[in-house]
């Protein structure tokens, strides 16, 4: 990906406690495959708290790169297309139970969810990244963390990394999506953020945000892909197909430039 001229703008689930009590060996009789969506509606999910990924505009509608990434591939399935919004934090639970057919998302492929989804290929990637106040200039390591409130999003990626390495050197400190873990950046209620790199980047190209990004070593970098109920492997197929077949006639490339920005590369 270019990098921005300012400083720069999926995700574990931290919840794993709700897949306990799902069965997943029951899972494949439950799942909707290709055939089943074909004579109904694609059912599918997203926060809506992460963008400019997915969120709610000033209408009242759902919009967002992966609004649009969900359009576009459902579209090129020839199929009807319904996307909701639903609680990050127990999206993974509520797609194994088939509330959904799939999330698209911006979910990163981890090891640990692959155990109860499965997942397309990667149709972008996306790293961690460490943020405070502008002005703040006592943080340039992790070790700095030291007694610090560090903000992270519920289930995310970020939320995990903070928790695993805290070990009663920090406070962790959840949000429900980005906008209001910036909120709590700027305003002091958090020392430092812990975030997916892309959505802070976009917000700093939207906004004046007085944050500043912190090199402090190198951090986890995921592929984000779209997740769906194991049990349906020609929707996972299907799925790829039209993601190879948008990639290929440009419109991928055109939602990249709504949303992200033009001209950047997003692999």
């Amino acid at each position: 990906m270019t990098k921005h001229n300012k400083p720069f703008r999926r995700p574990f689930i931290g919840a794993l406690a709700l897949l306990g009590a799902l069965s997943l060996a029951s899972l494949p009789a439950q799942a909707r495959d290709l055939p089943d969506i074909q004579d109904d509606v694609f059912q599918v999910a997203n926060s809506g708290a992460y963008p400019p990924f997915s969120f709610v505009d000033t209408q009242g509608n759902l919009v967002g790169f992966d609004v649009d990434i969900a359009k576009a591939l459902a579209d090129k399935m020839g199929v009807e297309v319904n996307i909701q919004t639903s609680p990050w934090n127990g999206i993974v639970a509520a797609l194994a139970g088939g509330r959904f057919d799939a999330c698209i998302c911006s979910m990163s492929a981890t090891e640990e969810r692959r155990k109860a989804v499965d997942f397309t290929d990667s149709y972008y990637r996306s790293g961690l990244s460490i943020w405070v106040q502008e002005d703040t200039d006592d943080v340039s390591s992790i070790e700095d963390f030291e007694g610090k409130r560090v903000g992270s999003t519920l289930g995310e990626t970020g939320n995990q990394w903070a928790i695993e390495h805290a070990e009663g050197r920090w406070r962790n400190q959840t949000f429900q999506g980005l906008p209001d873990m910036l909120n709590a950046l700027t305003t002091g209620r958090i020392d430092v953020m812990v975030a997916d790199d892309i959505p802070v980047y976009v917000a700093l190209n939207e906004d004046d945000i007085a944050i500043k990004q912190v090199d402090v070593g190198e951090l986890p970098r995921f592929p984000a892909a779209i997740a769906v109920q194991k049990g349906s492997p020609q929707l996972k197929e299907a799925l790829n197909e039209a993601l190879a077949e948008i990639r290929a006639d440009g419109t991928y490339q055109d939602i990249v430039d709504k949303w992200i920005g033009a001209g950047v590369e997003f692999n």
